[in-house]
């Protein structure tokens, strides 16, 4: 896509970053949020890149200055995307290389200060993973040394599963953390020892047990060459989040 192609007008901007028009012109008036002019009437027009900045740097509310603001972290950004914490997604992926891609641009923008990422992988995807990232990033150490990227295993059943995530999420934050990620390959679950009923049940009690008690956006991969054709359809069921959201970038 051109950079003429990529470019907002204040409505889609707006509506990009879920605030009013009027917040755009003040943070553009202001200096804060860049734009450029276009025509004869200087209309304003806006890079998605630009936008993706800013709601990682600024606090995205309608609060005007001098009001209590909301809190700065309620959205974050995935790919490319602004995901609202609490979001809950499955991704399918075909081969190795689209489990690849689709770990990789989710964890990318998570791994900074104040940010855990929590991932679960066999050995020799995790090793493609983290390989694909740093060459985007360089040494991840740092980070596993900090536990700002943590590897977990799936436990044998879903309580199992919700009494790990509970004793790491309340760990990170006490440490904190501000913002968590979890990138979970689902065909761990199967070799846990965790049925395909015990899948499906874990995935609906994460969301209902945990998804929206943190500051918490989650991926689940799914095999398609492990997964039957209806259990994928079951998956895809207990992730409504993630038809908000553009299906090509959770397809691989």
């Amino acid at each position: 896509m051109s950079d003429s192609e990529d470019l907002l007008d204040i409505k889609h901007a707006a509506s990009f970053l879920g605030v009013s028009e009027t917040s755009l012109r003040r943070w553009t008036n202001s200096g804060q949020l860049a734009c450029l002019r276009v025509g004869g009437k200087r209309e304003r027009r806006f890079r998605r890149v630009d936008l993706v900045a800013f709601m990682e740097t600024q606090p995205v509310t309608d609060h005007p200055p001098g009001s209590q603001p909301a809190d700065r972290r309620e959205h974050t950004v995935i790919a490319g995307i602004p995901v609202t914490y609490g979001t809950h997604l499955c991704a399918l992926y075909g081969n190795d290389a689209g489990r690849t891609r689709l770990a990789v641009e989710f964890l990318f923008e998570g791994l900074r200060p104040g940010s855990v990422c929590f991932l679960n992988a066999s050995a020799d995807a995790r090793g493609q993973i983290l390989a694909q990232l740093e060459r985007g990033r360089g040494s991840l150490q740092p980070e596993i040394d900090a536990r700002r990227l943590v590897f977990y295993k799936y436990c044998h059943t879903p309580q199992e599963q919700f009494d790990y995530w509970e004793t790491d999420f309340v760990s990170a934050m006490s440490a904190g953390a501000t913002s968590l990620r979890v990138v979970g390959d689902m065909t761990s679950c199967l070799d846990a020892g965790m049925t395909l009923d015990e899948v499906i049940e874990y995935e609906a009690g994460y969301d209902r047990i945990l998804a929206k008690r943190f500051p918490l956006v989650t991926l689940c991969l799914y095999d398609v060459r492990r997964f039957e054709s209806l259990d994928v359809v079951k998956a895809l069921q207990g992730h409504a989040d993630m038809f908000r959201y553009p299906a090509e970038r959770l397809l691989a």
